[in-house]
């Protein structure tokens, strides 16, 4: 039986699967505790639950006691859910039964989820997916936390030297907690996941998007004026309400509050304090009824988002 929080990664480790061609790992990308050793799929039958009996045992209430089962055929992987509470999906889809597993695929079982390598190039691969693990959140794939900091840290500087403005955006579901509590924490990862991907959809070039913490996510918006900001931070909030996020038979509604910091680039202002800005219009739009954006100007006064307002800012920035 193998638990997979009591492995970590070893050069020993590297040079048992760099030595062995088409080898087949199971990387677990989310929620993530450090770099962990990987499962090298070698027996026929690998049984996967919360249960000690099981070959991989993963002690979380979202995955079941007998959850899956991985089983090699003709040298292919198939996962079979066993009736499993939760589901197990591949590449999201749910698996009613069984279904083949291709490279690269992602394997989730309740809300534990896996990269499938299947390679020559294994060790390669792995490798790739070790780096994304370190600058990308496992669960809605856009950035997380670490490389949002180091790359404010890089864009302020930036900005200082050259005295172009840059703007911080921090957003937050709204009513999130009532979503975990009504429908479930795997129905809260999907709608963390719905809004990742309908975020990024409407992203443009010199905007970056981060999973913060929690339902918490922030952007970086580059050379960006307030009238920039305010139009990212209203098509995102539109999108987000446009729809509610359909999760198995329920249909959840959804809505963001989001606040805006613009900083010029003239003062010394440090990346932390431009969080802190952020962060206080975005409670501000909290306080002020949520589905919302609050902005500001390095300090200077503070409006509630208003169509005529952004229209005015955006002309003045076109004259």
């Amino acid at each position: 039986m193998v638990t997979l929080r009591e492995t970590r990664l070893s050069s020993s480790f590297q040079a048992a699967i760099s030595s062995k061609a088409d080898s087949s790992i199971l990387v677990r990308i989310y929620p993530l505790e450090g770099i962990e050793k990987p499962l090298t799929l070698t027996d026929e039958r690998l049984l996967i639950g919360r249960d000690v009996s099981c070959s991989v045992q993963l002690p979380d209430d979202s995955v079941s006691r007998r959850h899956a089962a991985i089983v090699t055929e003709a040298d292919q992987h198939f996962v079979n859910d066993l009736g499993s509470t939760n589901g197990t999906f591949v590449n999201e889809a749910r698996v009613e039964d069984r279904a083949v597993l291709k490279n690269g695929d992602r394997v989730r079982f309740g809300n534990q989820i896996f990269k499938y390598l299947k390679s020559d190039e294994i060790e390669a691969q792995y490798h790739e997916v070790v780096f994304k693990m370190m600058t990308t959140d496992g669960l809605t794939s856009v950035y997380n936390k670490r490389y949002f900091m180091e790359t404010l840290d890089r864009e302020v500087v930036q900005a200082q030297r050259c005295h172009s403005p840059l703007c911080v955006m921090m957003l937050d579901l709204d009513r999130f907690k009532l979503v975990n509590d009504q429908h479930g924490h795997l129905a809260g990862d999907a709608v963390l996941v719905e809004f990742a991907q309908r975020a990024r959809s409407v992203l443009r070039s010199g905007e970056l998007l981060a999973r913060y913490g929690g339902e918490e996510f922030a952007m970086i918006l580059t050379r960006a004026s307030l009238s920039d900001a305010v139009s990212a931070a209203e098509r995102l909030r539109e999108i987000i309400a446009a729809t509610p996020v359909a999760f198995e038979t329920t249909d959840i509604p959804i809505t963001v509050s989001i606040g805006v910091h613009c900083f010029d680039g003239r003062s010394d202002a440090k990346p932390a304090e431009l969080i802190a800005s952020a962060d206080e219009m975005l409670y501000r739009a909290k306080d002020n009824g949520r589905n919302q954006v609050q902005y500001e100007m390095d300090g200077n006064e503070t409006w509630r988002f208003d169509p005529e307002i952004a229209r005015k800012l955006i002309e003045d920035a076109v004259s």
